[in-house]
């Protein structure tokens, strides 16, 4: 859908000063609980665009979502990025469906020994 989207900013310290009152205060105490992810995905968002990456986000009414859909040498390839070690349900249904995304493979980061599952890599 062309209309939607998800808004990055590209300083991640600007981004986390904007979240909600306390929010500071508990990621400089560690507690990461509730915004652990959005802080992670923000800043992936940061590093493939400073690398000159166009940022892509796929989603379907059905709730299927991908953080990132990225293209390289010509073949796509998903990005998801877990604050801890979460599920990717949305990326392994898209590469069950090869006839119909035309998706290579994907990598999910996120608290994981490296590692390859099917046609996932897994990223620390």
């Amino acid at each position: 859908m062309p209309d939607k989207f998800k808004v990055y900013i590209r300083d991640t310290g600007l981004f986390v000063s904007m979240l909600e009152d306390g929010a500071q205060a508990d990621i400089l105490r560690g507690n990461l609980i509730g915004c652990s992810g959005a802080i992670m995905e923000n800043l992936a968002a940061d590093i493939l665009s400073k690398v000159d990456r166009k940022l892509y986000y796929f989603h379907r009414n059905s709730g299927l979502e991908i953080d990132y859909v990225l293209r390289y040498r010509g073949e796509f390839h998903l990005m998801e990025v877990k604050a801890t070690t979460g599920d990717a349900k949305g990326v392994r249904t898209v590469l069950a469906d090869r006839e119909k995304y035309h998706v290579v493979g994907a990598l999910k980061f996120g608290d994981f020994k490296v590692g390859r599952n099917g046609r996932i890599l897994n990223l620390p």
